[in-house]
């Protein structure tokens, strides 16, 4: 700074003369928010970069740290400083503007609601970039401006009923195709209340409930084991790894229970997990919506074989130690 960013050599690639700087294939960029943004979660979606789903899901991770903060900040505070809108909120502003039209979608936005507040005349994402064409930004929403009133007529009432016979009726909500499905014998929030109350006796209690509630025409069984165990090596990351995939998961709550096992008293930590969902399938609004799922390996479990069927006794137990080794924690989805 102040010397071999003044050379000739380095105002011939960057004439501004700042740093840090990026040299890329494609040029230079400059500045700490600019490389942050190049090499995290945006440009790889839109093909400006190398697609690997454990470096965006760790970008991800840690623009939800950052949110977090500032929303918490925003709970009490109307803006960043002060009590009108400073230079602050406006460079804020900027920088989130991009990810809120053309990355951040509502369901991932929507754990933060002072952000959306603040960032609110942003237009929010509908459908995140996913490097096969454009994104599609959601249509700004423009304010609704009356109409000056006028003195009314002697026909007025006949309008008014002739305008309401014109307005279409709402549509109805299209239903989750899960709602659709016949009865099941089993009733997930049965086998929540039974799995959270059971204190003793668990394998007595609570695994025989299980299988005595299961319908395997009305539900299914899954394993999952993690791709990329081998970056499992700080056991925290590892940790906030799988709380913010079941976090993330919360859209099909209704539809699931899941446990998720991090295996090993020493890194690299082992992360497989156990899910239930409604139907004989994984849910498609479930693969669709939740990129963590493609992190994972997913394997139906066969109840026949017994083996199988221990293995889930087992992990929903969170027996330890877990196929000879030591658990780090065990999470629940419920």
């Amino acid at each position: 700074m102040g010397v071999s960013n003044k050379t000739p050599e380095f105002l011939q690639m960057n004439p501004i003369g700042k740093v840090p700087v990026l040299e890329t294939p494609e040029g230079p960029i400059f500045e700490s928010n600019a490389i942050a943004r190049y090499g995290r979660w945006f440009y790889p979606r839109i093909g400006y970069g190398l697609y690997v789903p454990p470096v965006e899901e760790a970008a991800i991770a840690a623009l939800k740290r950052a949110l977090g903060a500032l929303n918490t900040y925003l709970a009490s505070n109307t803006y960043l400083v002060g009590h009108a809108v400073t230079l602050a909120d406006i460079v804020m502003g900027c920088n989130l503007f991009l990810g809120f039209k053309m990355i951040m979608t509502k369901n991932f936005t929507s754990e933060f609601p002072h952000v959306e507040r603040i960032c609110s005349t942003c237009s929010i994402c509908q459908e995140a970039c996913t490097g096969q064409g454009f994104c599609k930004p959601k249509e700004p929403v423009k304010p609704k401006i009356e109409a000056k009133k006028e003195q009314p007529k002697k026909d007025a009432p006949k309008k008014v009923e002739e305008n309401l016979e014109e307005e279409e009726a709402p549509k109805p909500k299209a239903k989750n195709p899960l709602d659709l499905l016949p009865p099941s014998k089993m009733i997930l929030d049965d086998w929540k209340r039974l799995y959270s109350n059971t204190k003793t006796n668990f394998r007595e209690i609570a695994i025989k409930g299980f299988w005595d509630m299961y319908d395997p025409e009305g539900y299914s069984l899954w394993f999952c084991d993690y791709k990329y165990n081998d970056e499992n090596t700080v056991s925290f990351v590892t940790l906030n790894k799988v709380g913010g995939f079941l976090q993330r998961m919360d859209l099909c709550r209704k539809y699931a229970f899941g446990k998720m096992l991090i295996i090993g008293s020493n890194p690299p930590y082992k992360v497989r997990g156990l899910w239930l969902f409604r139907g004989t399938e994984i849910p498609q609004f479930v693969l669709e919506e939740c990129y963590d799922m493609e992190l994972y390996e997913w394997k139906k479990a066969d109840i026949s074989d017994e083996a199988q069927k221990e293995l889930v006794n087992a992990m929903i137990e969170d027996q330890e130690p877990f196929e000879g080794e030591a658990l780090l924690d065990a999470k629940c989805f419920k």
